[in-house]
């Protein structure tokens, strides 16, 4: 084993650190040992642009406050040292560091006892998310800890998160007493000091041990946040680890990482606790042969046609941009839709607005004037339409083509497939062209780049460029436009794929039949296998998942949302 690490110039443990920490000692080792840049996309540059707004505009209900900028923790530290000396009321970034540990404070305001010369501090941390997390009082804990350690007592501790309900006027300021909600957490951050402080202790053992780095990778290594050494810890991870077994359970995890368990092909099928999708996947995985459930093709061959086979590209953002829009609320611009129509008939159209102006109402009207004709939507993740129903509020001139939309019965291929369909070549459906891929052998979506997220964010803030030229606003929209048109064509595809024509539902006696003949099979097991093992394979064989909930048309008329 090699010798513990000692860094040449001691880092303090900081907030990035603490969390990393958190996650992982592993990364928190090489974080502070051999960091390395994370890479940065155009939605993680907006994220921080938002909370240097958002900063900004909370700092004006402290209009005493004083700004503490300093080139590192050091200076910083010891201008708000001579502020606090000077009975400074507000102080903004407050910066302390003691012990080996930091913090920086977003708002801190000071209240100064004459009499006994003590100080005691309200504290505010801003975050753009619209509830309390865990996270987010851990964060107020080390910050209240090293307080703490400075000679400053925490008399409250509050959160500065965004307003859902907020509705923005377009064109106007963000008001701050409007758009930002103010969560007293004191209790919560008090009650969470004590385990704080008992992480910091393990945290700085860690820092110092490099038998940390034997750790294996795990569902941890992309919560809450991806870390940037997962290319360097899959270079020893085996081919399969543990943590790419779907429905993975952080106790499931930890009990088989206790056993010795590190790789998915090791899990014993028959074992106790693992959920249906658990079992199908390592099942698959050991035959290496794909296991297609019969309500797939069920589901697929009760759509009512015609079939509308729908691409949607949204994007959600922090801080509402058009009217009536509320924080956090989707805004869909483009669409793509194959219809197949009850006569064979194939249609395809599009659709996408990528300028400045409001898209929500132009998208909800011409999707919804495109498949008014009735019939069954087929899409890849139902949040987008889902979230249409946030628009009734927020888009009135659109209020009748959301209600059209919302009424259409749509069908969840992620869902159905993820739930139904398992195969060697794919654990995770979270990637729709990897999905493409192992399905339908299918790799022309490789070329689209636009098929990216990340990729359809730079290109549509680039297109909202003031003084952008209109051939390069066409040509974004052209690209977006054919990324989601191939997607709606590889839906269709995989709908043919698993509903292939005259095929007839799985009846169920027909499932019945399928499970006595699994019963049968087990009967024939080797000489010598236990009555348990037996009843075990039957139980594999005859074991039903829960059917994805089909989402169809309500009953009666949505209710006005004037």
């Amino acid at each position: 084993m090699k010798k513990s690490a000692k860094p040449k110039a001691p880092k303090n443990l900081d907030k990035h650190l603490f969390e990393a920490g958190l996650q992982c000692h592993k990364r928190l080792w090489l974080d502070y040992h051999e960091p390395i840049p994370e890479p940065v996309s155009a939605s993680r540059q907006e994220m921080s642009r938002v909370g240097d707004e958002m900063r900004e505009l909370a700092r004006t209900a402290f209009p005493m406050g004083v700004a503490i900028e300093g080139d590192d923790a050091a200076t910083a530290a010891e201008k708000t040292a001579e502020l606090l000396a000077k009975n400074t009321p507000v102080l903004f970034d407050a910066t302390f560091v003691h012990n080996g540990l930091e913090a920086q404070c977003d708002i801190l305001v000071v209240h100064h006892n004459q009499e006994t010369n003590e100080k005691q501090v309200d504290l505010f941390e801003i975050k753009s998310g619209t509830k309390v997390k865990h996270r987010y009082v851990n964060d107020l804990a080390l910050q209240a800890i090293v307080l703490e350690q400075c000679g400053l007592k925490l008399k409250s501790a509050d959160l500065l998160h965004i307003n859902p309900k907020y509705s923005h006027v377009e064109g106007e300021p963000f008001p701050p007493m409007q758009l930002l909600r103010s969560a007293d957490v004191t209790a919560k951050v008090e009650k969470q000091v004590p385990n704080v402080i008992r992480r910091l202790k393990h945290l700085r053992l860690a820092i110092e041990n490099d038998s940390v780095l034997e750790l294996p990778m795990g569902t941890f290594c992309k919560n809450p946040f991806p870390c940037p050494h997962s290319a360097r810890c899959q270079k020893d991870a085996p081919q399969l680890p543990l943590h790419q077994l779907p429905e993975l359970t952080r106790a499931q995890e930890i009990e088989m990482h206790k056993e010795g368990i590190e790789e998915l092909t090791s899990v014993d099928g028959s074992r106790e606790g693992l959920t249906f999708r658990q079992r199908r996947t390592l099942a698959c995985m050991q035959q290496q042969e794909r296991i297609v459930e019969p309500f797939v093709a069920e589901e697929l061959l009760a759509c009512e046609r015609p079939l509308h086979f729908v691409a949607i590209a949204s994007l959600t953002e922090p801080l509402p941009r058009f009217h009536l829009q509320r924080p956090w609320q989707l805004t869909p611009y483009a669409w793509a839709v194959k219809t197949v129509h009850e006569d064979g008939r194939v249609e395809t159209t599009s659709w996408a607005s990528v300028d400045r102006s409001d898209p929500r109402t132009q998208f909800v009207k011409t999707l919804a004037r495109h498949i008014e004709i009735g019939g069954t939507m087929l899409c890849w993740r139902s949040e987008a339409i889902r979230e249409m129903r946030t628009m009734l509020d927020s888009v009135p001139d659109g209020k009748t083509s959301v209600r059209a939309l919302l009424g259409f019965e749509h069908v969840d291929m992620m869902q159905l497939l993820e739930a139904g369909v398992f195969d060697p070549k794919l654990l995770s459906y979270s990637d729709f062209r990897a999905v493409v891929a192992a399905l339908l052998d299918d790799h022309s979506g490789d070329k689209l780049d636009a098929l990216d997220a990340n990729h359809r964010y730079e290109a549509l803030q680039k297109a909202r460029t003031p003084r952008v030229r209109a051939a390069t606003r066409d040509k974004i929209s052209a690209e977006i436009q054919e990324a989601l048109s191939w997607q709606a064509h590889r839906l269709a595809d995989l709908f043919e794929a698993f509903a292939p024509a005259g095929t007839e539902p799985v009846t169920a006696k027909g499932v019945a039949e399928e499970a006595s003949a699994g019963a049968s099979a087990s009967d024939e097991q080797p000489a010598g296998a236990s009555d348990d093992a037996a009843n075990e394979a039957s139980d594999t064989v005859i074991a039903k998942p829960a059917r994805p909930k089909r989402a169809g048309k309500p009953r009666r008329p949505l209710p006005d949302a004037e």
